[in-house]
């Protein structure tokens, strides 16, 4: 603005010096903003001090901050001391803004760290949890599998006890076929089995006939019961003198 003074520049430093009198003059004639572009614009008339736009980019940008300039606040036209208030303001403002997203910032860097160790720590839960329950699971498949070799020694055993007591109901039935005192040879004997017994044989045996019939006699003559054998494929009830003998 006008009325404004240069301060004294370096003499050794000519660069620097033809910046800022660039600056003051251009700030002095109150018609546009003081810019890099207007600035180097004056400055590259003296070609000897002129430098690269970076150069007097810096030198503009150290000017500014020790004019206390502020291109809003004096194109308004507003008088140089409230101006000079204005731009501390405005400075003042701005660190006042950078201080409270500093804060922002490390508020949210917190937040974030413990919503990690939060997310961790849920994690590191969670896998105890799968190694608990995976240990659960495979005591589960070991006791299936115990009690499914369990269940098959029963189902042997339930068929072996079946086998038994329907060959026990086969001896019986042969037993009640045969004549009180006299004895039938085994081709009588096999067609006089009921057909009930013949059908449920099919889950015992493969073959149903007389040689399987011999065996189930036999097994009694052997081990003296219900039956005596008379030669020839011949059997008769057992009779109380059988056993005498």
């Amino acid at each position: 603005m006008a009325g404004k003074r240069a301060r004294a520049m370096p003499v050794n430093d000519r660069r620097k010096w033809e910046v800022w009198r660039a600056a003051d003059e251009i700030r002095a004639e109150g018609g546009e903003r003081v810019a890099l572009r207007n600035v180097w614009a004056r400055v590259k008339r003296n070609a000897g001090v002129a430098g690269n736009n970076q150069v007097v980019g810096e030198h503009l940008a150290q000017w500014a901050e020790e004019r206390g300039y502020s291109p809003v606040i004096e194109l308004a036209g507003i008088p140089d001391k409230v101006s000079a208030h204005l731009a501390k303001a405005a400075v003042e403002l701005w660190k006042a803004a950078q201080d409270e997203a500093a804060m922002v910032l490390e508020r949210e860097r917190v937040r974030m760290a413990e919503a990690i160790a939060t997310e961790r720590e849920l994690r590191n839960e969670a896998l105890g949890m799968v190694d608990a329950r995976e240990a659960v699971i495979e005591a589960q498949r070991a006791e299936i599998a115990r009690l499914g070799g369990e269940l098959e020694r029963m189902r042997k055993h339930v068929r072996t006890v079946r086998a038994l007591a329907f060959w026990r109901r086969v001896a019986q039935e042969v037993w009640e076929i045969l004549p009180e005192r006299e004895a039938m040879h085994l081709k009588e004997i096999v067609p006089r089995i009921g057909h009930e017994f013949v059908k449920e044989a099919e889950a015992y045996t493969d073959e149903w006939g007389t040689d399987l019939l011999r065996g189930v006699i036999d097994q009694r003559v052997k081990f003296k019961k219900l039956f005596a054998a008379e030669g020839s494929g011949r059997y008769r009830r057992r009779r109380p003198e059988d056993d005498a003998a």
